[in-house]
């Protein structure tokens, strides 16, 4: 017998919500946190609004141009990360019947720069391994189909540079600062 959601989530599929609403509703909110946090623009809701819509409807002409679809990879990794997190929670939970000032102990442990190094690795590796790093990838070992726009190389090689140069720079700050502890 199937299950209640596996209709409804078919009918979701069928007008597109994981391919064109869910990354859309996504992109626009991180993009509009950040705008918001970063005050580039100011503190304009609505210009700050305006200009993650816009970046929003950018990236979503992305699958749409290059005929690489987002939804399975962006699946992927919300599903992934959700259930690391409930890992995390549940640890927690077990972790505070067996620690009386669970509280104070992870402040101190989470202080540390090992712990961002740690959770940027994790990130990391649910990025390539969800398929969304496939996006920076996308064509490099085969011709484009007809039609579709070649592969931007030279942007391919910048953005995997810059990832590059900061994970160094975290990397370097965390041993610079373990010396000093």
């Amino acid at each position: 017998m199937p299950s209640l959601f596996e209709p409804v989530i078919k009918w979701m599929i069928d007008l597109g919500f994981y391919s064109f609403l869910f990354p859309w509703i996504v992109t626009s909110a991180i993009f509009y946190g950040l705008l918001r946090k970063s005050k580039i623009f100011g503190e304009s809701t609505t210009l700050n609004g305006l200009i993650a819509i816009s970046i929003a409807f950018l990236v979503i002409g992305f699958p749409i141009l290059s005929q690489f679809s987002l939804s399975l990879p962006i699946a992927t990794f919300f599903t992934q990360a959700t259930v690391f997190i409930l890992i995390f929670v549940f640890a927690f939970i077990a972790a505070s019947f067996f620690y009386p000032d669970l509280t104070r102990m992870l402040l101190e442990r989470f202080t540390r720069r090992t712990t961002l190094a740690v959770l940027i690795v994790l990130g990391i590796a649910l990025f390539i391994t969800s398929g969304l790093a496939g996006v920076f990838t996308y064509g490099l070992g085969k011709p484009a189909p007809p039609g579709a726009p070649a592969p931007p190389i030279d942007v391919i090689i910048l953005a995997a540079g810059i990832i590059i140069f900061m994970v160094i720079i975290i990397i370097a700050g965390a041993i610079v600062m373990g010396g000093e502890e």
